[in-house]
């Protein structure tokens, strides 16, 4: 009997009938845990990018609408910007007031530091959390006991000022430069389209040479030659010029007397002063007030050329032409006329009051239309913003701390010293450029 249970034990031991069908369960088991990994680790994933997605647009749009927007509106506008690809209907609130910081950021220790009122940057987080109820939803993990998963992305916006918008000759147009000109470290020469120059010219060390492809370059066959420091200059690059768009902005902030683009000097409790005039001098204006000047004609001279015109805004619809040797220097001109030469001087033109780039003492000429200057342009602290071609002639000096930018063209010639000011452009027009920073 001992022996008959024996024999069957043994034979129940090596029989091997069934064990497909146990390995088959194991594997299925083991299958659907990996199917239900791979599921949800793809839905996963796919969440996290769109959220990183609404997070970078939410920030992007909150920053850069806090230009002009209160912080509550800016966040209102940066909430409302993400509904179309994660409406809250269905996602509930990826993105609340409290997510939207705005800061300032440092690029050197990739810290952001919040500070209420700031339009330098701005972090925002987008999450979906089981405390506000909007958690991932589980899928197969459920059979592990996870019902939802807890998802965040971050990104961080700033706002930047190109150097070479600050001070340099920038065009979208041909940038066209003849013989003996000198550029000093610093300073930017580009063109969105290409830079045509002759020879003889001088670039020193951390001059900057801009265009979209170098290989565009038009310059003599010994350019590089007789060009010292040119091809350590050049660079490839494309740059929107946007201080142009805001041509519009900027007279209708001088206008109505307040927002960012009304000088520091000008008294903005000071109505504007209405003048009628075809030649306007220093003692005709009010001191730090804004001017409109109707030209009864079809010129309006401006005459600098005794007594400076300065601590004054001046907007008028005309043509404008400078007397010989005018200086202007804590001043805005304005022009809304459109023709290709909008704004001329015969010589000796000074923008900016030259005081070694000194603090304060810029000027500022804008037009619609073009600007040409005959020669002797001097800049300390000076911007031409123009929506046609800049024509300067022969022996321009003195441009310290000059910002020429225009949708045109710019035509120098020869004989010019540019250099760079680290101070003395702060009444500068500019606009902000935004990047992401993490």
């Amino acid at each position: 009997m001992a022996n008959f249970n024996i024999k069957k034990l043994s034979k129940l031991f090596h029989d091997c009938e069934g064990s497909i069908t146990l390995l088959g369960l194991y594997m299925f088991v083991a299958g659907t845990m990996i199917g239900a990994f791979a599921l949800d680790y793809t839905y996963l994933q796919a969440t996290k990018t769109q959220l990183q997605v609404a997070a970078d647009q939410a920030s992007h749009a909150a920053l850069y609408n806090r230009r002009t927007m209160s912080e509550t509106d800016a966040k209102k506008a940066a909430i409302e910007i993400i509904q179309p690809l994660l409406p809250r209907e269905v996602y509930g609130e990826i993105i609340t007031d409290s997510s939207i910081e705005f800061g300032s950021y440092d690029r050197d220790s990739l810290k952001f530091t919040f500070k209420a009122g700031s339009k330098e940057a701005v972090r925002v987080t987008a999450s979906m959390l089981a405390e506000k109820s909007n958690a991932a939803p589980s899928y197969l993990f459920h059979m592990l006991g996870i019902d939802h998963f807890d998802i965040r992305a971050r990104a961080t916006f700033m706002t930047y000022k190109p150097g070479c918008l600050r001070q340099g000759l920038m065009a979208d147009g041909i940038v066209d430069l003849q013989s003996n000109n000198s550029f000093t470290n610093g300073f930017c020469v580009h063109s969105n389209t290409h830079i045509s120059i002759n020879q003889n010219n001088y670039f020193e060390s951390g001059t900057v040479v801009s265009m979209p492809h170098i290989s565009d370059l038009d310059m003599p066959r010994s350019g590089f030659d007789k060009n010292d420091g040119l091809q350590e200059a050049l660079r490839d690059q494309s740059m929107h010029l946007n201080i142009m768009k805001r041509l519009e902005d900027i007279e209708s902030g001088l206008n109505s007397r307040s927002g960012e683009y009304v000088p520091t000097y000008i008294d903005k409790s000071l109505g504007i002063t209405y003048i009628k005039a075809s030649t306007v001098t220093q003692d005709m204006l009010t001191p730090y007030s804004i001017h409109r000047i109707d030209c009864k004609g079809s010129k309006l001279t401006i005459d600098g050329s005794g007594t400076a015109i300065q601590d004054i805004v001046i907007i008028t619809t005309c043509p404008i032409s400078f007397t010989n040797g005018s200086k202007i220097a804590d001043a805005v001109i304005f022009t809304t006329d459109t023709t290709a030469r909008s704004i001329t001087a015969p010589q000796g033109l000074q923008i900016g009051r030259n005081d070694e780039c000194a603090e304060g003492g810029g000027a500022q000429l804008v037009t619609m239309g073009g600007v040409s200057v005959a020669s002797k342009l001097s800049m300390f602290g000076g911007q031409i913003l123009a929506k046609k071609d800049v024509d300067f002639a022969a022996n321009a000096d003195g441009l310290q701390g000059a910002s020429i930018v225009t949708s045109g063209e710019i035509n120098g010639t020869s004989n010019s010293n540019m250099g760079f000011c680290l101070s003395g452009m702060e009444q500068n027009f500019e606009t902000d450029y935004y990047r992401m920073a993490e």
